[in-house]
């Protein structure tokens, strides 16, 4: 057989309509697979194991050869929207490229938008702050109807995802919802063997998820999981945070299906949607399926690198400006970045300079005006505080960066979202001569001054200020 032969293996893709291209192209590359002889090619193990258990694959997005299910699909609005756009704006608009910044800042809002940027997600414990909380991510939410589907059918349910702060909100989150206690978490800080009969290691947990009778829910890393462990107690596994490479999210499947699986193993996908454009969701499953095609077709697998639609294609002319009642939500570097931004803005300042991270002597950020310089040192706290530590830091960075510029600190501020500040905090803040801005503050600024997502995400992408290096 003329296997470089263009009419049967190349001709047919090249004819075959735009619709049609990855059926054709998937057949073919089939066709050539068993052709070619299993001896020559990887094998897959539904073309060659027997007794394997029917597979069956569910997504939230419409048209491709997966089969489709509306309850995986998705829409993000809200905050989620805007810390979204926000994010291609900044791209947009940034003086340097940042692409894979923006891809990981579009990755972590797709999964919740207080991940983003380093943020917090704090786990609850409170049924109703629960419920907000997954409210803020529309794909968490379709999370939620998805386990109450497969509770419902008293069956056991693996839930990978990579970002490790999602791993722990999900174990306890999920773990008060459906009283099941905190649930186990196989990633790679999961010993797979201990001298300690105390310590849980990856068996030990597999095995306690097993023994539960009925529903039960464990977490995983597509990565610690791919080989090794046999989980055929379960048989619904959710790609909740999809692995770049599909040969790794195809290894972490097949710790359910597996030769002693009794049931049917159900593959689900859940996909978000941005109400205008491609998302990152749907360019990187797209980019997955594409992959794993292709490897049907005898073509080695590389890594993908999603690109969604609005990634230096769209410029949103409505952006989200910030209020009060978002600022809680903010990370700690957002806020740190928010609020060189808004003071930026009451001191009409020439420039404005975040400091670099590790070397800022105190201050986390640096105003330029015609009056002189102003330091400026940000915490990101809820409720009171005792901030006069905060305060002694930007005290005892002045005489640092009057010597770093040459020029004197004429201003020092601390601006906190703590609703309130103790008296010795007051007192001491008064002594340094330190000016204070709490959430009340902030409140009647952002009335008089507009700041939006995009700006925030714009200030953590530009140059920042190194008292070190400057001269």
């Amino acid at each position: 057989m003329d296997f470089s032969g263009s009419t049967t293996y190349i001709s047919p893709i090249l004819r075959a309509a735009g619709d049609e291209v990855e059926e054709i192209r998937a057949k073919i590359g089939r066709e050539l697979r068993i052709n070619a002889g299993a001896s020559m090619l990887r094998r897959l193990k539904e073309d060659n194991l027997e007794g394997l258990p029917r597979k069956n694959i569910f997504a939230g997005l419409k048209g491709d050869f997966i089969e489709y299910m509306p309850l995986l699909e998705s829409i993000m609005s809200g905050r989620q929207l805007d810390v979204y756009d926000a994010a291609i704006d900044s791209q947009q608009k940034s003086d340097i490229p940042q692409v894979l910044g923006t891809l990981q800042r579009l990755r972590d809002c797709s999964l919740h938008p207080r991940l983003v940027n380093g943020g917090k997600l704090e786990p609850a414990k409170d049924k109703r702050e629960i419920i907000n909380l997954f409210n803020e991510s529309h794909k968490l939410s379709s999370l939620i109807s998805l386990l109450d589907e497969i509770k419902s059918r008293q069956e056991k349910c693996i839930i990978f995802c990579v970002n490790k702060r999602l791993q722990i909100f999900l174990s306890i989150t999920l773990g008060n919802l459906y009283k099941l206690g905190p649930l186990s978490i196989i990633n790679g800080d999961a010993k797979a063997v201990s001298k300690r009969a105390s310590t849980p290691t990856r068996t030990k947990m597999i095995e306690e998820f097993e023994r539960k009778e009925g529903f039960n829910l464990i977490i995983m890393s597509p990565v610690a999981a791919g080989v090794g462990l046999t989980v055929i107690g379960a048989n619904n596994v959710i790609h909740f945070e999809r692995h770049w490479n599909p040969a790794k999210e195809a290894q972490a499947t097949d710790r359910v299906y597996r030769i002693g699986q009794k049931k049917a193993v159900n593959i689900y996908l859940p996909i978000l949607h941005h109400p205008e454009i491609e998302s990152f969701d749907v360019n990187l499953h797209k980019l997955l399926t594409q992959k794993t095609l292709l490897k049907d077709a005898v073509v080695t697998s590389s890594d993908v690198l999603p690109c969604p639609e609005g990634l230096g294609s769209k410029s949103f002319s409505k952006e989200k400006l910030l209020s009060s009642e978002d600022i809680p939500k903010l990370s700690w570097q957002e806020f740190e970045a928010f609020s060189v931004e808004l003071l930026s803005k009451k001191f009409s300042a020439d420039s404005a300079y975040l400091t670099k991270s590790g070397s800022d002597f105190g201050a986390d950020g640096i105003l330029m005006t015609q009056k002189g310089n102003i330091l400026i040192q940000a915490k990101h706290i809820q409720g009171k505080y005792e901030g006069y530590k905060a305060i002694q830091e930007v005290y005892a960075a002045k005489p640092h960066y009057d010597s770093a510029i040459g020029k004197a600190i004429y201003k020092l501020v601390f601006i906190t979202s703590a609703s309130r500040l103790t008296e010795k905090t007051q007192a001491i803040a008064k002594a340094y001569k330190v000016d204070i801005y709490t959430t009340k503050e902030i409140g009647l600024l952002l009335k008089k001054y507009d700041i939006s997502f995009a700006d925030v995400m714009s200030r953590l992408d530009k140059k920042r200020f190194n008292a070190s290096g400057y001269s």
